[in-house]
């Protein structure tokens, strides 16, 4: 897993919609960060950004848990 490019190397700096840090981006969807985790969530909903790693990771734990919780439910 790659890290996120730093700012000086980014070809965009974003902030993190939930915790507030700024991150880099390259945009580049087969050389992004984002790209390499091991999990997918839903994209952003329209007129929000990404979240940076440690968020992006957190929320894809929650999404996960709920998933789990929502297949023995429906088992």
């Amino acid at each position: 897993m790659s890290a996120a490019p730093t700012l000086a190397d980014a070809e965009r700096t974003l902030v993190c919609e939930r915790c507030g840090v700024a991150f880099g981006c390259t945009r580049d969807a087969n050389n992004c960060w984002c790209a390499e985790e091991s999990y997918r969530i839903p994209m952003p909903a329209e007129g929000s950004d990404c979240l940076c790693p440690d968020c992006l990771r957190a929320a894809a734990a929650d999404f996960e848990a709920k998933d789990r919780k929502s297949t023995r439910l429906n088992s």
